[in-house]
């Protein structure tokens, strides 16, 4: 008995494993995940911001060279600084200072790990599913 293969794709454990993960992920994506929350500490929800230690966290920030460079290679001089600081809200000051304490100086590399670690994956599903080899030779 002759087998037909025109316009059959071939079975390949690959293809049925990325169909499965792509069908999953799709149905992961659309079920939608409960908020789960707790109350907030009294002690927190009480707690008013501190203008004066956050103003000294960020003029401690914008005392940093790094910084300071930065800001002029944005066109703000020390002096523009300064007299926007007394204008900010307390709710602003708070906000800023609290994330002062979560900046890295070289940033966090995550981001960059995982989006090349995408990247590769999309490529050897590409190449498993178009069924292409790459030989390296000298």
């Amino acid at each position: 008995m002759a087998s037909i293969r025109s316009g059959l794709v071939r079975f390949s454990p690959w293809r049925c494993l990325v169909w499965v993960l792509a069908v999953w992920m799709g149905g992961l994506a659309a079920v939608p995940v409960p908020a789960e929350a707790a109350p907030a500490p009294t002690h927190l929800a009480l707690a008013a911001p501190d203008r004066a230690a956050g103003l000294t966290a960020i003029q401690a920030f914008l005392e940093r060279k790094v910084v300071r460079q930065r800001l002029s290679d944005v066109g703000l001089s020390p002096e523009e600084i300064q007299a926007r600081l007394p204008e900010m809200t307390d709710d602003q000051i708070h906000a800023v200072a609290s994330r002062i304490d979560g900046l890295q100086a070289g940033g966090n590399g995550l981001g960059i790990a995982i989006g090349i670690l995408l990247v590769v994956l999309i490529i050897i599903v590409i190449l498993k599913l178009t069924d292409t080899k790459i030989l390296v030779t000298k």
